[in-house]
C-alpha cells in the first residue's frame, strides 16, 4: 500500500512540474475574460431585463458569433478527447460523420429552418402545442429537459478529469471554480454573453488542437508517415458498405443513425433554434447553417486525424496495455485518458502548450454547458412556468424568472458532477439517455411538419411509444455490457516496442485486422440488444412512426382545412385544400398597433387578411 501511495505521489508530481505557473497564467486568461464578457453585457451593453434580449439576443446577432457559438456548444469536451480514442482504438470509419453532415445541413435548409424561421417561437415545444396539443408540448419538453440536465455534468466531468490528470488538482476543487465562472456570465448577460463567450473559447479550443496536430506531425515525421503507420495498422477505413445493423461502426450505421442524431441536435434543438432567430434576416440564418456544418466537418476531421496522429506514436507500445507512456510517469487506465497523457508527452517540453490544450478542453465544456443551461432555462420558463401560471410576465420578471432558473440549475448540475465521479454508471445513463430521447423528439417535430394528417393522439402515443420502447433496448443493452456479456474489442495493437521492463497486460492486447470492428457475446445477448448503438434514434423514430400513423386515423385525422399551412414544411404546404370558411386561420381581421393618446395599444380593426 505505501508503495501504492509513493508511485501515486510521484506522478502528481510528475505532472505538477510540467503543469507550470504558465500553463495556468492560460488557463485563467480564458476563464477570467469568460467572467468579463458576462460582466460587459450584464451591465455595460445591452438591456438583459427584456427577454428578446436575454433569450435571443435582441434578435441583433451576427453571423459570426452565431456561428462560432453554435459549433463550440456541439463540440464538448468529449468530442474532444472521445473522438480520437475512437480512432485510435477502431479506426476512421466514424469519419464517414463528413457525410452525414452534409445530408443534415440540406434537410435543416430545406425544411426545418423555413418553418422555424416563419414562426419564430421563443421555444420550439410551442410548435407541438400550436400542431397538437398542450399535452404533447409538456411531455416532449420534459423529456428534453431532464436529458440535457443529466448530460451537462458529463460534459463538464470529462474535462475537469483531463485537468485532474495533468495537474493534481481535485475534480471537487475544479469542477465549482469553472461551474461558477459559466454560471456568472451565463446569468448576467444571457444569449449574448453565451454567444461571445462561446466564440470567444472556441480560439482556445481549435487554437489547442492544431498546435497539437502541428506538434504531433513534427514528432511522427509529417502527414504522411502518419497514414502510412496507421494505413498498416487496419486503421484507415470509411467506405465499410456492410448493412448488418448489428454491427458497431458502418458506413451505413454513421451516415444514417447520425443523420437522425444530429437533426435532433441542430434541426429542432431548443438552442439551435434559438440562434435561428437571433439574427435578423432569413438569408442570415442559412448562410448560419452553412458555416456551422463547415466548421463542424474541420474539426471532426482535426479530432480524427488527431486519433491518427496518437495512433502513429503509440503503435508498436500500446499505452493502455501497459498502462502507461513510455518516458513518463504518467498512467493511462481508460481508452479516454489517451489523448492528455499524448499531449504532455509530445508537448510538455513546451511551455504553455499544456495549458492551451487543457483550456481548449475545458472551453470546449463551458460552450457546451452555457449554451445548454441558457437553453433549458428558456425552455423550463417557457413550457413549464407560463403554462403553470397561464399569463405571461413582464419583462423584467421574466428576465429574473430565467436567472433564477440557471442559478438553480447550474447548482443541482455542479452536485451531479460529484455524483458522476462516485457512480460511473450514470456516464453511459446520461449518453444513453440522450439517444433516447433524441430519436423521439425527432419523430413528433417531424411527425407534425411532414404528415398534415397526423393529430395530437397519434403523436402523444408514438412520443410515448418511442421513449419507452427505446428505453427498454437502451437499458438491455447497458445491462448486457455492465454484465460483460457483450464487449467491443478494438482493432489490432501491439506492445513489441514496449523497453524490457515495461510491465504488460496482455488480455488488453488486440489482435483483430479485418475491416470493421468486431462485436464479441457469450451467445445469451437477444439480438434486440446487439443493435448498433448508433442506431438508436432511428429506432426510436420508426416505433413513434409505426405507432402514430396508425393511431391518427383510427382516433381520426387531422381535418387538413383547418391546418395552418405554416405549421408544415413548405414543399407539402400547396397540397392542402383551400382553407374552411370556418376556420379559425381564416381570420377576417387581426390586430394592429394604433396610437391611443401617446400610448401604443392593439385594437382590432377591419384589415382583410
Amino acid at each position: 500500500m505505501d508503495n501504492q501511495t509513493s508511485a501515486e505521489n510521484a506522478s502528481i508530481s510528475s505532472m505538477l512540474m510540467m503543469f507550470n505557473w504558465v500553463e495556468y497564467l492560460v488557463f485563467s486568461l480564458m476563464l477570467g475574460l469568460s467572467a468579463l464578457i458576462g460582466i460587459y453585457y450584464g451591465c455595460y451593453k445591452g438591456n438583459q431585463n427584456t427577454v428578446s434580449e436575454y433569450m435571443q439576443g435582441g434578435k441583433k446577432m451576427g453571423v459570426f458569433p452565431i456561428t462560432m457559438s453554435l459549433i463550440a456548444s456541439h463540440v464538448s469536451g468529449i468530442t474532444l478527447l472521445g473522438v480520437p480514442a475512437e480512432i485510435y482504438r477502431y479506426g476512421t470509419q466514424y469519419y464517414a460523420i463528413v457525410f452525414c453532415i452534409v445530408s443534415v445541413t440540406a434537410v435543416i435548409m430545406l425544411f426545418y429552418l423555413p418553418v422555424f424561421f416563419k414562426l419564430q417561437l421563443n421555444s420550439p415545444y410551442e410548435y407541438l402545442e400550436r400542431r397538437f396539443s398542450y399535452n404533447v408540448r409538456l411531455l416532449a419538453s420534459f423529456a428534453f429537459s431532464i436529458s440535457l440536465i443529466l448530460y451537462i455534468p458529463v460534459v463538464i466531468y470529462v474535462p475537469a478529469l483531463a485537468f485532474n490528470q495533468v495537474t493534481g488538482m481535485s475534480v471537487h476543487t475544479i469542477t465549482p471554480i469553472v461551474c461558477l465562472v459559466c454560471i456568472f456570465y451565463t446569468t448576467l448577460g444571457g444569449l449574448k454573453a453565451v454567444v461571445w463567450s462561446d466564440a470567444l473559447q472556441s480560439v482556445f479550443t481549435f487554437g489547442s488542437v492544431l498546435i497539437i496536430i502541428a506538434i504531433g506531425c513534427n514528432v511522427v515525421g509529417g502527414p504522411s508517415e502518419v497514414f502510412r503507420i496507421n494505413n498498416e495498422g487496419h486503421r484507415l477505413e470509411v467506405f465499410n458498405m456492410d448493412t448488418n445493423p448489428f454491427a458497431r461502426n458502418t458506413f451505413w450505421t454513421i451516415t444514417v443513425g447520425m443523420t437522425l442524431q444530429w437533426i435532433a441536435h441542430l434541426a429542432i434543438h431548443p438552442g439551435a433554434i434559438q440562434r435561428f432567430i437571433a439574427v435578423p434576416t432569413y438569408r442570415d440564418a442559412q448562410k448560419r447553417t452553412l458555416w456551422v456544418a463547415v466548421g463542424l466537418a474541420l474539426v471532426k476531421s482535426a479530432s480524427v486525424f488527431t486519433g491518427l496522429l496518437i495512433y502513429s506514436k503509440y503503435h508498436d507500445c500500446d499505452p493502455i496495455a501497459t498502462q502507461g507512456i513510455t518516458g513518463s510517469q504518467l498512467v493511462v487506465s481508460k481508452p479516454g485518458q489517451i489523448l492528455p497523457y499524448y499531449v504532455m508527452d509530445i508537448a510538455g517540453r513546451y511551455p504553455g502548450i499544456t495549458g492551451v490544450f487543457i483550456s481548449g478542453v475545458v472551453s470546449a465544456a463551458l460552450s457546451t454547458m452555457s449554451a445548454s443551461l441558457n437553453t433549458v432555462a428558456g425552455t423550463i420558463y417557457e413550457d413549464f412556468v407560463l403554462l403553470c401560471f397561464k399569463q405571461r410576465h413582464s419583462d423584467a420578471v421574466a428576465s429574473f424568472a430565467m436567472k433564477c432558473i440557471v442559478l438553480v440549475l447550474g447548482a443541482v448540475c455542479v452536485a451531479l458532477v460529484l455524483v458522476v465521479e462516485k457512480l460511473g454508471g450514470i456516464l453511459q445513463m446520461a449518453i444513453s439517455l440522450s439517444g433516447v430521447t433524441n430519436g423521439a423528439l425527432a419523430f413528433v417535430f417531424s411527425f407534425g411538419m411532414f404528415y398534415p394528417w397526423a393529430n395530437s393522439k397519434g403523436a402523444m402515443a408514438g412520443l410515448v411509444a418511442s421513449l419507452l420502447g427505446t428505453s427498454w433496448i437502451v437499458a438491455g443493452a447497458q445491462a448486457v455490457i455492465a454484465e460483460g456479456r457483450m464487449k467491443f474489442p478494438g482493432k489490432i495493437t501491439s506492445v513489441d516496442g514496449c523497453p524490457a521492463n515495461s510491465s504488460i497486460n496482455h488480455d488488453l492486447v488486440e489482435t483483430y485486422t479485418g475491416v470493421g470492428s468486431p462485436v464479441w457475446t457469450d451467445g445469451t445477448v437477444d439480438m434486440l440488444y446487439q443493435v448498433s448503438y448508433i442506431y438508436y434514434a432511428v429506432v426510436g423514430m420508426l416505433i413513434g412512426v409505426a405507432v402514430g400513423v396508425p393511431v391518427s386515423h383510427l382516433t381520426g385525422a387531422q381535418d387538413l382545412t383547418t391546418l395552418d399551412p405554416d405549421l408544415l414544411v413548405p414543399q407539402i404546404r400547396s397540397l392542402l385544400p383551400p382553407p374552411s370558411v370556418h376556420s379559425k386561420h381564416n381570420k377576417d381581421y387581426v390586430l394592429v398597433p394604433v396610437k391611443l393618446n401617446g400610448a401604443t395599444e392593439k385594437e382590432s380593426a377591419n384589415v382583410i387578411v
